[in-house]
């Protein structure tokens, strides 16, 4: 069908306004605003495990506890607006690609959505009161969203395995530690590629270590995994045990930046020689998704940060480490792994 007279009328009018270009570049960018609010609205309230089998309004209201159906069911229009549900017969399921592949157990777009409302919006909505915050001030989503932030950085998992399966191959070490261990998945990777390797795995936070363990339980790797609950920079291992390999993966932004040459300086004293250690991260500049997480870094209390360029070759070589070499390992990306040696 064509457009009509007023139609056409209103497209001309918008033109020669000279709006036209950046009008429709916003149209599609509410739309993916739009997306993203309805997935993470639909994670958050369960809405999305109910939309994974075939169910009727009545049921789907039912499940959830509603006691407005008028917002229920404008939602649900959205929903299939977007083409993220899909309406048959009565009954409602899921139809996009995306809300497909998190009812089928994707966690990183589980966690990217979960996190879109509160955390990955929450910096811009406060920036004007967090411009002018004392030094102190700033957010706390680095605790209030530790599980989603952990799940979101296990996009880089595959090219860190990937990284981790050639460094392993040449440096065959007997004793890896893994540094703000996170749920573990590294250490088990560790483990998985060497059958001899024996792994430690420290974090700041006791509830992440003991889920941790039981991860590790389940994969049959208790025997050759120790996770402990503590701060890196104050811990001594069993005495008589060194490391070959210390892996600092997706959290060095954590630590202040006039920090981490002590710190790279404090893991040396855990190395045997010659020792590896590896660091990866993203670094900013050098994409939106850098700067975007180099900019809500910047807004929490404390002073986390994305390192820059060029930063952890001079901190590493500050901190004795000769050899060091920086490789990019994401596509599109700037995200590095840097490794250097202790000799």
């Amino acid at each position: 069908m064509g457009l009509s007279r007023v139609q056409l009328g209103g497209l001309l009018r918008t033109a020669r306004a000279g709006h036209a270009p950046a009008r429709a570049l916003a149209i599609a960018d509410s739309r993916a605003l739009v997306r993203s609010l309805f997935l993470a609205s639909a994670i958050r309230t369960g809405l999305l495990d109910v939309l994974a089998g075939r169910a009727s309004f009545a049921e789907i209201a039912a499940r959830v506890g509603c006691t407005r159906p008028e917002r229920l069911q404008a939602w649900l229009e959205v929903g299939t607006e977007l083409g993220e549900i899909a309406r048959r017969s009565g009954r409602y399921r899921l139809r996009g690609i995306r809300a497909r592949a998190i009812a089928g157990g994707d966690i990183v777009l589980d966690a990217h959505y979960r996190s879109m409302i509160d955390y990955q919006a929450g910096c811009y909505a406060d920036l004007a009161g967090l411009l002018v915050s004392a030094p102190s001030g700033g957010r706390a989503d680095l605790d209030d969203y530790a599980d989603d932030i952990a799940r979101v950085s296990l996009a880089a998992t595959p090219f860190i395995e990937t990284y981790l399966t050639s460094v392993m191959a040449q440096t065959r070490p007997a004793r890896v530690l893994d540094v703000g261990c996170g749920t573990g998945v590294y250490a088990r990777i560790v483990a998985n590629l060497s059958p001899h390797v024996l792994v430690d795995g420290i974090d700041l936070a006791p509830a992440v270590i003991d889920a941790a363990r039981a991860e590790v339980r389940a994969a049959g790797l208790d025997g050759r995994i120790r996770l402990h609950a503590g701060d890196v920079r104050t811990w001594t291992p069993e005495a008589g045990v060194g490391y070959d390999l210390i892996l600092l993966l997706n959290n060095i932004y954590y630590f202040p930046r006039g920090e981490r040459a002590a710190l790279y300086r404090r893991l040396g004293g855990l190395l045997t020689r010659p020792g590896h250690l590896i660091v990866a991260t993203l670094a900013a500049p050098g994409s939106v998704a850098a700067a975007h997480l180099n900019f809500m870094l910047a807004c929490q209390a404390g002073a986390a940060a994305l390192p820059r360029g060029g930063e952890l070759e001079a901190d590493l070589a500050e901190a004795g480490f000769a050899g060091i070499h920086a490789q990019p390992i994401v596509p599109a990306e700037p995200f590095l792994a840097v490794r250097g040696v202790l000799r």
